[in-house]
Formats: structure tokens, C-alpha cells, sequence
């Protein structure tokens, strides 16, 4: 069996071990779901009274919200354990890892399942009518279904860079929560809304350093907006590898330094 085979055997484990206790699974679903739905709707309440946001509409927004948003669940789906690695090193769980035989990036992302179903749902359904509405208003080509699929999985990768990076600094700091509040939380939430309406500064943070701007900004305004050229795509191809070769460097580094909590 290959390794990939033997991912793909754990992960089932990992739900049917979520699944065991199946009203709380339907239960933490719906309410998922539910916060999901009622924190776009609560920025396209606010949009709708003002119009436009800086010649951004609704329609626009709830694609680069939707998209933002599907990719981070996917990545939450595999990566949950690369999002929360910190008690891996505090606790010792690291350790046990090691004894694996297999590579230890792929014992840890294995090691934890995140049952993603409901939010992965609801944000598929808003980038699903936003994409309508474009399309029905001539404001898009039906080219906007491959690219978009496209940077999906590009800002997929880009998630999981970003989160595999931040868990390697853990290797020298140990303590990474506070870490990925910022890589993670808050630049989600800031790229949720067009990144035209940020300082320059903020601009160059979401863009060069931690570049959550490529996952759905850049990409938009070619796909959306038409401002930009084509050139966007492979732009965004190629800092989502690029991005995924540095953290992988650095995880090898931050794994050869590991000396074990000592526990």
C-alpha cells in the first residue's frame, strides 16, 4: 500500500471515530452552518445599505468570501492538526509520532480529522449564488467555473503553507498559538473584503509575507473585475508552489532540530 493509500485509511478512522456519536455530529454541523451563513449575511445586510464598496458590489465581495472560505475548510479538513500543532510539542504527542513508520508530516496531518461538512456547505452555496448572479448580469464568462476551481486549489495550498510554516516556527519557539491568530485568523478575516480597501502597508503584508491576498484578491480581479490580465493565474500557481516548497524547507529544518519535549 502506498503512503498516500494509508492516509487515505487513516483519515476514514479519524471520521468514523468523529461519527461515533452521531447527534453530536448532526448538531456541531448545523451550528457551523449556521455561524457560516450569518457571518456573510451580516457583511451583505451592511453592503446592500450602502450599494458598493469602493466600486466592489454584494456579488463581488460573496465571491472573494466564498472562495476564501472554501479553501480555508478544505484545508481545515486535512490540516486541522497543522492549525492547532502547538499541544504537539507541549504535550509530548510529537514524540509519538516519531515512532511512526512513516514520514512525519504525514503522521501528523493523519494524527487529526476536522468534520468540515457544514461549513464547506454553506460556503460553497454562497460562492454558488454569488457566481450565478454574476453570470446572470453578462458581469462574467462561464470561464469563471474552471478558474475558479483552479484557485481553489491553489488557495488551498497557500492555506497550508501558511499553516505548515507557523507550525515549523513552533520548532524554535514552541509556543505558536498566538502566532497563528495571526496567520491565520486575522489575515482570513481582513481578506474577506477586497484588499484595495487597506493601507498600503496591510497590502504588502497579505501580499508579499503572509500572501492570503492570492487566494482569492488577486485572482478576482481578472476573473470578477476584468482589470487585471490573465497573467494573474499563473502568478497565483506560482506563489502558491513557491509557497509550499519554503514551508516544506522549513519543516525539515524545524524537524532536525527537534530534541523532544524531554518527557
Amino acid at each position: 500500500m502506498t503512503w498516500m493509500g494509508i492516509c487515505w485509511l487513516l483519515y476514514k478512522m479519524n471520521v468514523k471515530a468523529r461519527m461515533q456519536y452521531r447527534l453530536n455530529f448532526v448538531l456541531m454541523t448545523m451550528l457551523a452552518s449556521v455561524v457560516t451563513v450569518a457571518e456573510f449575511l451580516g457583511l451583505a445586510v451592511v453592503l446592500n445599505a450602502f450599494g458598493s464598496i469602493k466600486g466592489w458590489s454584494v456579488w463581488e465581495i460573496g465571491y472573494l468570501y466564498g472562495v476564501l472560505m472554501t479553501a480555508k475548510y478544505v484545508y481545515r479538513a486535512f490540516g486541522s492538526a497543522i492549525n492547532n500543532f502547538e499541544p504537539y510539542l507541549v504535550n509530548g504527542q510529537l514524540d509519538q509520532l516519531l515512532l511512526r513508520p512513516m514520514p512525519l508530516l504525514l503522521a501528523v496531518i493523519t494524527s487529526r480529522t476536522r468534520m468540515v461538512g457544514g461549513e464547506l456547505l454553506q460556503s460553497l452555496t454562497v460562492l454558488g449564488v454569488c457566481i450565478a448572479r454574476l453570470l446572470s448580469e453578462g458581469r462574467v464568462t462561464p470561464w469563471i467555473l474552471p478558474q475558479t476551481l483552479f484557485i481553489l486549489a491553489t488557495g488551498t495550498v497557500i492555506m497550508f503553507s501558511v499553516g505548515l510554516a507557523t507550525a515549523a516556527i513552533g520548532f524554535w519557539i514552541t509556543r505558536v498559538e498566538d502566532l497563528s491568530v495571526l496567520t491565520d485568523n486575522a489575515t482570513t478575516t481582513a481578506c474577506q473584503l477586497p484588499l484595495s480597501l487597506f493601507p498600503d502597508w496591510l497590502r504588502t503584508l497579505l501580499l508579499a509575507v503572509i500572501p492570503f491576498g492570492f487566494i482569492n484578491y488577486v485572482p478576482a480581479m481578472h476573473i470578477v473585475k476584468g482589470e487585471w490580465g490573465g497573467w494573474t493565474l499563473p502568478l497565483t500557481g506560482a506563489v502558491a508552489a513557491l509557497s509550499l516548497a519554503a514551508a516544506l524547507w522549513l519543516w525539515r529544518i524545524g524537524v532536525a532540530k527537534y530534541q523532544s519535549t524531554g518527557t
